[in-house]
Order: C-alpha cells, then structure tokens, then sequence
C-alpha cells in the first residue's frame, strides 16, 4: 500500500469529524440563535464555518459558553454529551487538516443536523462537497462529494477516539460511531498520478475504540513515517534527516498502522462502480539510459462493480470484491470474484505489536506459527489475463482460471487441523522454449494448452491420533487424472506444537496406514506412443508393445516374485497395452502402520511387500 493511498482522505470517518466540530464550535451558539464566522484551532485541524444555526436547544447562550470555554475543566466528551439542540445547521462548514508535509481541505455544504443529545446525533446530511489535498510527496489533489448522511453518530466516543487514550495495558471495547452511513458519490483527480471515482456507498455499525494514543496523534505520526520512508526509497538512503536507521522509521509506520487497524470495527456495507485510471511513473529503459530519457509507462485502467464487506458479503461476513477488470495498452484481465469469510488479523495484529516493541534480538526468537492468520476460506472465481503478442514480445498469452478456493479450520497454535484446497480449470499455454525440450515434446503431441484441475482435503484426527487425507486429486482435461486418499496414524498433537523440535519428533513418528490410488488415461498415454513412435521413426504398435513389456518384465524384475508384486507388474503392463484406469490399494500390515523406522530397516525395494498389502486393477 502506498503512502499516497495511505493519506487519501476517507469520508465517511470525515463527516464524522465534521459532525464533531460542529458540535465543538459551539461556544457562539445559543437556542434559536445565529453566529457568523466561527472558527475552531485545534493544532493539526483548523474547523472555519462562515454561519451556524441552532434551534431547539435547552441551554440558553451562557449555558453554551460555559460549556465549551476555552480552559474548561470537564473533558472534551464529557462537555459534548451534554450539548442539546433540535437541529443545528450550517450552509458550509471547512477542515483543514495537516498531516506531514501535506494539507488537505475538505469543504462540507448545506449541513444539517437533527436529533442532538446525550452525546449524539439522530441524523445528518451534507448535500454536497469537496476536497482539495497540496504538498508531500503525493502531489496535489482535488476531488468532489456528492450527497453525505449518517444516523446514530456517537460524537462522544468519537471525541474520546480522537482526543483521548486508553489506561495502559487497558484494552477498551468497540463502541459503535456511526448506525448507518450513505454516500451518493466521490471523485478524485490524483494529478499525474491518475484519478478515481466511486459510486454509491452504504454501511452500518462502523464501531472505534479508544487506543493506546489518540486518533489525530496517530495519524500524524503514520503522515510523517509515511513520507519518511518515501523520500528514502527515492534517495536510497539508510537514514533519515534526523540520522536514525531507516529500519526504526519502518518498525514505528508499522506498529502505528497495527494500532490504527485494531482501533476500528467497519461492520457491513458496500460501495459501488469504482473506477480509477493509474498512470505509473516513467521508468529509465536500458536503451535511454544514457540519455537521461524516461519511458512513459501505459495507465492501468481499473473497474469493480462492487466491493462489499460483513453482512452485505455473500457469506454474511468477511470481505468480497466483485467484477473487477483492467486493461493496460493492449493487455487486459478480468477477476468475476473475490472473497474471504472467516478471515482475522485478529492474533496477528495483537502478537504483531507485541514483537515491533521488543528489541531485535527478541525478534529473531520469535515463533512465527505465532504469526498465522485465522485463514477461514479465501475464493477466487472467473480469473483471465489476455496478453497480445505485442506484450509478451513472443506469443500471446491467454491465462484462465474457474476456481481458486482455500479453506482451513480449526487451528492448533497457529496451525489449521483441516484444510481444502480446490483448483478448478487453470487453462494456460504451453509455449515452446529452449531450455525446456519437455514443452516442445507437448506441441509435438498436440496439447497446445493445459486446462489443469487439482483437489485436496484432509483433516487431523484428535480422538484416532489420524491424519486423514480425504481427497487428493491432479489431472488436466482430456489427459490424465490421478486420485488418492489415505490415512497417517500416530500424528499426535504435538505436530502442531510451538516448540518446533517436538513438532518435528512428533512428524517423524507418524506412519502410512494405507493408500488408495486411481490414474485415469483420457489420452495421455496415447499421445505418449505416439510420440515415442514419431522420434523412433516405428510404428505406434510396435512401441505400444515395447512399453507394455517393459512395464510387465521390466517391474517383475525391480519389485521381485512375489504375490503383491505379480499383481502390481501385471495391472501396469494392461495399463500400458490398453490404457483406461489404473487402481492401486496398499495397506500396511501392521495395525499401527508403516514408520519411518520400517522403512529405514528396508535394504532391498522388494521387501516392502512384506511388510505392506497390495491389490491392483486395470480396466
């Protein structure tokens, strides 16, 4: 994420500012009473608004003197809880806001509050705005907002967030700031950086809790580290101005982008038909190099219907972009989803920040199963990328992709005990290449293209001390397709112990109970002879039946005479001759199953079969 992204303005928490200070500019108002120019410096925000009305409120004006004097003794929340009004309104209302090196302005027009007590609002509305953002190393930026209103905003635990921090070692509860939140439209002009507009945007239950340093003083800090560590990555140097190492400048942008992330709860909500135009900066090419020339880069233009998130999400939770597409020149690509559900940072975050606090000596003896994120289950569908020959500079390319899907459970220290992963319809090229005689062996077969498959399920079993491999499955359309499953005993929970040395005793003690094992020909085998066939310059018979008898004397010979071999050589050598589906069932002997040990004791490949159970078919 760049910094750039990191300070572009978010207006929903804006409004919520500006609904504060409105409040807080109160000392001129009285019920039913107008005050001209009003102006509120806070430091790092200055709060201008040319007129301000109230009605209904029941303090008369000295009350409301009183109550916001400069040098009060009550706290900033506690003097807002007691702010009373039936409405409030202002024709405009402007936030200048430094952060770093960069100012941004943000002007609020015909506002409206209503419902004004015990420390909120019932309800406001903005019909319109706009921002403009000067300095830093973002460059100038300037946007519009169309109509803006909210329900419920909490104003004093939006005073607490902002101005207040939490007891040390006191971890505050998420209290909700807003009820519901709606945006009819923004746009950004990013200057030569490009520009971006999103449409309608809802959400509910956006919650905050009091942190460990206030709102306003975190953000100024993430503005400032945030240039920093640009301004170093253009220079290339190890040190800031002040000489510190660059690496304290990262830890502390890191550790105050953690606190600012468990400081809010986003609850639900959606935003529609984003559109931004990304124009990259021009980059120095090998060929005008010398020259002192830049190369101007092809802008990424970039769409997504809908980004949605908690309930609004298709599984009632978790986070989902959906119809997202880009072109850049003549390349272009398209994602119909993507999705989590289950998902946190949670730990992450919490083990995250403990550690950027240590010294680094601490640090390199950290356990990083510590740092797993809960996976839950993460999807992609619909993925493609079209690149024309005039991109690739070779061929063109054209990459698919039906179904990506990640899901793990019920994890053990860090660790998931169940995990699936399915991989549908991965359709890729096959390009010649000299380095890899293999690909031209496949166009020579004529499989221009793979269209790949791939399946695996398996679960840890607590009360059986089993890992049990469900589903395994690879293979690609019109080819060849391999299944399996199986089960390991004696895999006991100290697999997913923290201590990594137990961990890997615990691995080593586990044992191969049995395998089950399917290939299905769709004509790979075919191809295969075909092939062979073609560099030999024979017959495809003639090679069929080389190969077939290679397989049956051939597999006899390594494996050896007995029963479980005979049966093995014998299903490969029909596999070969006639190629369909190839079934293999092993077991081990003993109850307890194969170890590393048994294996170990092995010193010739045939005495496996002692110590294992064999059937094979081939149909």
């Amino acid at each position: 994420m760049t910094a750039a992204r990191l300070r572009r303005p978010t207006q929903r928490g804006s409004t919520a500012l500006a609904a504060v200070f409105i409040a807080l500019a109160a000392p001129a108002w009285a019920a039913d009473f107008q005050v001209d120019d009003v102006r509120l410096d806070l430091g790092r925000l200055v709060i201008s608004i040319p007129k301000v009305s109230v009605k209904g409120s029941n303090l008369e004006k000295e009350a409301f003197l009183a109550l916001f004097a400069k040098g009060a003794n009550e706290s900033v929340p506690a003097r807002i809880a007691k702010l009373t009004a039936a409405e409030i309104s202002a024709p405009e209302l402007t936030m200048e806001q430094s952060v770093g090196e960069q100012k941004q302005t943000t002007t609020y027009r015909d506002i409206r509050l209503t419902d004004i007590g015990d420390g909120k609002i019932g309800h406001g509305e903005s019909a319109s705005g706009s921002l403009a953002i000067q300095g830093g190393t973002a460059g100038s930026m300037k946007g519009t907002l169309k109509r803006t209103a909210f329900d419920a905003l909490d104003l004093k635990q939006s005073a607490r967030v902002l101005t207040e921090k939490a007891a040390p070692g006191v971890d505050e509860a998420y209290v909700p700031v807003i009820g519901r939140f709606e945006q009819d439209g923004y746009d950004l002009d990013m200057g030569k950086a490009g520009s971006m507009s999103i449409g309608r945007t809802t959400a509910r239950g956006f919650a905050m809790k009091v942190g460990p340093e206030p709102l306003l003083d975190l953000v100024e800090k993430i503005g400032k580290n945030s240039e920093a560590l640009e301004k170093k990555a253009d220079h290339k140097a190890a040190a800031d101005d002040d000489g510190n190492d660059k690496s304290d400048v990262e830890k502390q942008f890191a550790l105050s982008m953690l606190t600012l992330f468990d400081m809010v709860d986003y609850g639900s909500g959606e935003a529609r038909d984003f559109k931004a135009t990304i124009r990259p900066p021009a980059s120095a090419d090998a060929e005008n190099k010398d020259k002192g020339k830049d190369k101007a880069r092809d802008p990424v233009d970039w769409t997504i219907d809908r980004i949605a998130f908690g309930e609004n999400a298709p599984d009632k939770s978790g986070f989902a972009v959906e119809g997202m597409a880009f072109t850049s020149g003549p390349g272009k690509g398209r994602i119909d989803s993507i999705s989590y559900s289950g998902f946190s940072f949670a730990n992450v975050v919490r083990e995250l920040r403990t550690l950027l606090a240590k010294p680094d000596s601490e640090i390199e003896a950290l356990d990083y199963r510590r740092l797993i994120p809960k996976i839950g289950t993460m999807r992609f569908a619909g993925f493609s990328i079209d690149l024309p020959a005039s991109t690739t500079g070779t061929e063109p390319v054209k990459v698919a992709l039906g179904t990506f899907e990640l899901k793990a459970g019920e994890p053990l220290n860090g660790i998931p005990t169940s995990l699936g992963l399915t991989i549908d319809k991965l359709v890729t090229p096959v390009i010649a290449s000299d380095d890899n005689p293999a690909l031209k062996d496949m166009l020579a077969m004529g499989i221009d293209k793979l269209d790949l498959s791939a399946r695996l399920d398996l679960a840890w079993e607590a009360a059986k001390n089993e890992l049990a491999i469900r589903s395994f499955s690879f293979g690609s359309a019109g080819l060849a397709q391999l299944d399996a499953k199986g089960t390991l005993g004696n895999v006991t929970q100290d697999l997913f112990s923290s201590d990594l040395a137990l961990a890997q005793v615990a691995a080593l003690g586990a044992t191969a109970r049995n395998l089950q094992v399917k290939l299905q020909n769709f004509g790979l085998v075919e191809k295969l002879i075909e092939n062979q066939a073609r560099k030999t310059k024979r017959k495809v018979e003639e090679v069929r039946q080389q190969f077939a008898m290679v397989a049956s004397v051939g597999l006899a010979a390594m494996l050896g005479p007995s029963d479980a071999a005979k049966t093995l050589s014998s299903a490969a050598s029909r596999f070969v001759a006639k190629p369909g589906t190839l079934t293999v069932d092993a077991a081990a002997k003993s109850p307890a199953g194969l170890g590393l040990a048994d294996v170990l004791t092995i010193s010739q490949p045939t005495e496996i079969f002692d110590k294992i159970d064999v059937k094979a078919d081939a149909r």
